[in-house]
């Protein structure tokens, strides 16, 4: 199950990456890492099944916990009018199809992946409790070193 010590992210979708950025870097103090864009980002859920975003990413520098923003395309998973409460916390899992199946076997809902679940769910997974409210995002560790290549990034 979750190891709670393994999470290593809080994220948020947004609508306007510069100015959450702007907003969350001067208050809290933080610097952030180059943006990322993902396009295309295969991303599947439930309703949809298999898409194609493009998703802009950030990542706070300092850890070890760190802030993600998104932001996606208007009507898909990432943006924040279909997922309004698109805060999460991400943690680092050895073996993300296992540990995905013991969450659903316990009451868990997978909202979104990187895959379909026949595919093992690629290399990250959102899920909540049956009680909701919450969300995880699995990620697996395959992808701790680009991650933290990133973190240390300049541009």
């Amino acid at each position: 199950m979750i190891d709670f010590q393994r999470i290593f992210h809080t994220g948020i979708v947004v609508d306007d990456l510069a100015t959450a950025q702007r907003e969350l870097g001067e208050t809290m103090n933080l610097e952030w890492t180059p943006v990322r864009v993902f396009d295309p980002l295969p991303f599947w859920t439930p309703a949809d099944g298999l898409q194609h975003y493009r998703v802009e990413a950030v990542y706070s520098r300092a850890g070890p916990h760190h802030l993600e923003i998104c932001k996606g395309p208007k009507g898909s998973f990432y943006d924040p009018a279909v997922f309004p409460d698109g805060r999460h916390v991400g943690v680092w899992v050895d073996d993300l199809k296992a540990e995905t199946e013991k969450l659903i076997a316990a009451g868990w809902v997978v909202i979104g992946a990187g895959a379909p679940p026949e595919e093992g769910y690629g290399v990250l997974c959102y899920l909540r409790p049956p009680t909701a409210g919450f969300v995880v995002e699995l990620v697996s560790e395959v992808l701790r070193p680009a991650m933290e290549a990133w973190w240390s990034a300049t541009e």
